[in-house]
Formats: C-alpha cells, sequence, structure tokens
C-alpha cells in the first residue's frame, strides 16, 4: 500500500514538471535580468544601394565603390560605401527609436537601400536614420512601423568594478550576452575625440558588438559597446578583455539633440575658449589630485574672452568638483547658449563666474 502512494506521488510530480516547461526558466537573478532585456536588443542590417549614380560612373570617376576590398585597412569614406553593415543596437522608447554606432550605419548616410532592425524573436522592422554624429559615433534610428516596443532605461552613473552585461552580434554570432565588470571609467581614446568619455569593461566585446548596450546588474543603460583594443595591429583581431563603451550619459544627451535636429543637420558643440593643463600642489593649497584645471591661456573673442584670465583655476563646474580631462566633456554635452557655472580661484579668492557657451 505505501509502495502504491510513493508511486502515485512520483506521478503525479512529474506530471506537472512536464506540464510547465519553463517553471524554471529564470532560476537565477541574472538569467531573469537577461530575459527582460532582451526584447529590446536588436541586430542592426545596413543595406546600401549599389545601384546609384554614384556606382555607375567611370572608374576613374569613382569616389570609394568597391575599393575598400583592395583596402581593408582604408579611410572612413571607404567603410562608408561598403554595401552592407552588420552590427548591434537597442531600443529606448515604446514608440521605437533605436540608438547605434554611427559606423554601424555609416553607409547609408547616402544612397540607402534600407535599414534592418531583426529582434531576438526573429521578428524583422525596417527603420530609417533619423540623425547621427560621426565625431561621437552616435546614431537614432526609428522603426517605421506603429507597434509598442519593449524599451530599455537609462541607468545612473556606473561605479568601478559594478557588474556589467553586454550583449551583441560578435562575429554574427547574433544577440551574444557577456558579463563582466566596469574596468574604469572617463577613459579617453587616442583615436576619438578628446572629450567623448569611455567605459572601460573585461566582458567580452568584438566586430559586431557595435552599438549594443552596456547594461548594469538591473538591466539598465550605462553605456553603448563601440570598440575594444586587442593588443594586435590586424584588424578583425578578438577580444582581449579591454572592451570601451560610450559613457551612456554622454549617449543620453547627444541623442536628445539629435532628435531635435532635421536630418542631416550637425550638432553644434559648444565650447569655453581656453587652454589648461591639470593643476599641481604649488598652484593651490586644497590640492585635490585630478581635479582643478589651471589656465594656460585664454582664446581671443571666446565665450570666456575678457571673463576668465590666464593664471585661473577652475575649481568646480556647475557647482561639483570636476576632474580636469572631464571638464571639455562636460562643456560639449550643453548646448550653445547654455550658461556655465564655475567657480575659479584668483589671487588665492574663491569668485563664482557664469559663462554662456558659444559656437566655434
Amino acid at each position: 500500500m505505501f509502495t502504491f502512494k510513493k508511486n502515485i506521488i512520483c506521478y503525479i510530480i512529474l506530471t506537472l514538471f512536464l506540464a510547465v516547461p519553463n517553471a524554471f526558466a529564470s532560476h537565477t537573478y541574472k538569467t531573469s535580468i537577461v530575459e527582460k532585456i532582451m526584447p529590446s536588443v536588436v541586430e542592426v542590417h545596413a543595406e546600401k544601394d549599389m545601384n546609384s549614380n554614384q556606382f555607375n560612373q567611370p572608374d576613374q570617376k569613382r569616389r570609394g565603390g568597391f575599393k575598400f576590398r583592395q583596402k581593408p585597412n582604408g579611410d572612413r569614406g571607404d567603410r562608408n560605401n561598403a554595401p552592407d553593415h552588420l552590427g548591434s543596437g537597442f531600443v529606448i522608447s515604446e514608440d521605437g527609436l533605436v540608438i547605434t554606432n554611427a559606423h554601424v550605419v555609416s553607409n547609408c548616410f547616402k544612397d540607402c537601400k534600407r535599414i534592418t532592425v531583426v529582434f531576438y524573436n526573429d521578428v524583422s522592422e525596417e527603420a530609417t536614420l533619423i540623425n547621427y554624429d560621426e565625431d561621437s559615433d552616435i546614431a537614432l534610428l526609428q522603426i517605421l512601423s506603429n507597434k509598442k516596443f519593449p524599451y530599455l532605461k537609462w541607468g545612473n552613473k556606473p561605479e568601478l568594478g559594478e557588474e556589467v552585461i553586454a550583449i551583441g552580434s560578435p562575429m554574427g554570432q547574433s544577440f551574444t550576452v557577456t558579463f563582466g565588470n566596469v574596468s574604469s571609467l572617463n577613459r579617453f581614446i587616442p583615436t576619438t575625440l578628446p572629450y567623448v568619455p569611455f567605459i572601460q569593461t573585461d566582458a567580452s566585446i568584438n566586430p559586431g558588438n557595435s552599438g549594443g548596450p552596456l547594461l548594469n546588474s538591473h538591466g539598465d543603460i550605462i553605456g553603448m559597446n563601440t570598440l575594444m583594443i586587442t593588443g594586435s595591429r590586424q584588424r578583425g583581431s578578438g577580444s582581449v578583455g579591454i572592451g570601451f563603451a560610450i559613457d551612456g550619459r554622454y549617449v543620453q544627451k547627444t541623442v536628445e539633440q539629435l532628435a531635435e535636429l532635421p536630418r542631416g543637420s550637425k550638432i553644434q558643440r559648444p565650447y569655453l575658449g581656453i587652454m589648461y593643463r591639470p593643476t599641481k600642489k604649488e598652484d593651490m593649497e586644497d590640492f585635490k589630485y585630478g581635479y582643478g584645471a589651471y589656465i594656460k591661456d585664454v582664446v581671443k573673442n571666446s565665450p570666456a574672452f575678457g571673463i576668465l584670465k590666464k593664471d585661473d583655476i577652475i575649481l568646480t563646474v556647475d557647482g561639483e568638483w570636476v576632474k580636469w580631462r572631464l571638464i571639455a566633456t562636460v562643456v560639449k554635452m550643453k548646448k550653445v547658449g547654455d550658461v556655465v557655472k564655475l567657480e575659479i580661484l584668483r589671487d588665492g579668492m574663491k569668485i563664482p563666474i557664469e559663462i554662456t557657451l558659444g559656437k566655434k
């Protein structure tokens, strides 16, 4: 009798297990976060119209064409004329706004045949290029559909050592998930503009990850995966644990400006008009390593001309101590006409100053 009851209980448990195959699908915190964010990540396919007049001219008149095949390390123009680009991206609004790297869709700046975004469930949607900022390597797309889409949210400023998630399509391997940590903050890469800040991560990033999201452990955006350092000059070499994502706060500010501009209009980045260096111990008593900027010169007729002086020391920007290398970043994230509030040290006195940012 006991054996019969035991068999009945085992049969019931087995039946329930088979009836609910996904009961244990999200059995860890990480897998549940990945399950939540994956529907908002896309693979981006950009196709150039190779039948345009640009590609039907005699060879001596071509400006690119298929020359990129003979010049794998060619300039940006060669890459912009490639027939097909593949990268990653992510949705940031319910109505289908998508962010990716500008270099992922650079072949569609002109003579674009089609941009397609593919979701994790294999559903494809056509998209259009709203605008782009090549200087920052950021592009904004719009899905051409009236559907409502799941989207990612912006996260807070990341911390050194924080766990991160990278999602993209490296080497054509669609929707690959890798995990790692924030290795460093506010990195500046010599091959990029000096005011674009990067997050360094040891999460594996390879060609095809470009434009995909770097997320914190809550599934919020903290950056956009953009490039890697391989330790080899050979193009296409794999990751060795040094990947870089454009800082999410910078991406967000840039996208907000791109959304406001007509297509093709470039962002007018503001500037102060100063040349400066990091402070030294002998410059001030309250010395903080890496903070403060010693003004070496002020550009004539610039926004700072007649307000700031040589030998002034910038202590804070908008009420906060800022590392000297980030002063340009903070300024470039603003708009022309915005007012920046500085506290400077001049002749041993702290002086508050306001300057209206201008354009070059």
